[in-house]
């Protein structure tokens, strides 16, 4: 399966310390390489660009698509290379996305879609994060996140697991 991540999991990731919790969850992730530029970019997050300088065993940067699909062309370099790569690579890609925009074209385009939220319930189901910990911290980041939807991930995590930490 390829894994593709977008640029604001990774981001928000590195803020919290928990890009490690990716392979863990999802396994080995590949990032287009205008992504990894956007991460490397002096307006990104420092721990992101200090990652993103020397990136684990389990991230494969691989060239951008030579041509977007035309869905793409409104959204952002990054969006548009992981959409994409993710349809280049259909059915077997998985596509981590955040932004609105782009997941309502990659859902369009019958992408398999989760956000960062979902990798966060996952690994607190798996027992490697605390959800309440993990939505501080990603609230901490900046990462916009409704009351409604950190209630349905407290929910679907005492649902799963048990009670919430």
């Amino acid at each position: 399966m390829w894994v593709i991540s977008d640029n604001s999991a990774l981001s928000a990731l590195a803020e919290t310390g928990w890009l490690d919790l990716l392979p863990r969850i999802l396994g080995p992730v590949t990032i287009p390489a205008s992504v990894a530029a956007e991460s490397a970019h002096p307006g990104a997050p420092e721990a992101l660009r200090k990652w993103i300088e020397n990136p684990p065993e389990w991230l494969t940067v691989v060239p951008d698509p030579p041509e977007p699909l035309e869905e793409t062309r409104v959204l952002g370099a990054g969006e548009s290379a992981a959409i994409t790569l993710a349809w280049m690579h259909r059915p077997e890609s998985f596509l981590i996305l955040d932004e609105k925009r782009g997941r309502a074209v990659a859902k369009a385009l019958g992408l398999r879609v989760t956000g960062l939220l979902a990798i966060l319930v996952e690994a607190a189901v798996a027992g490697e994060v605390g959800i309440e910990e993990a939505l501080d911290r990603l609230q901490a980041t900046g990462f916009r996140l409704s009351k409604v939807l950190a209630e349905e991930a407290r929910a679907q995590v005492s649902e799963r697991r048990g009670p919430v930490d």
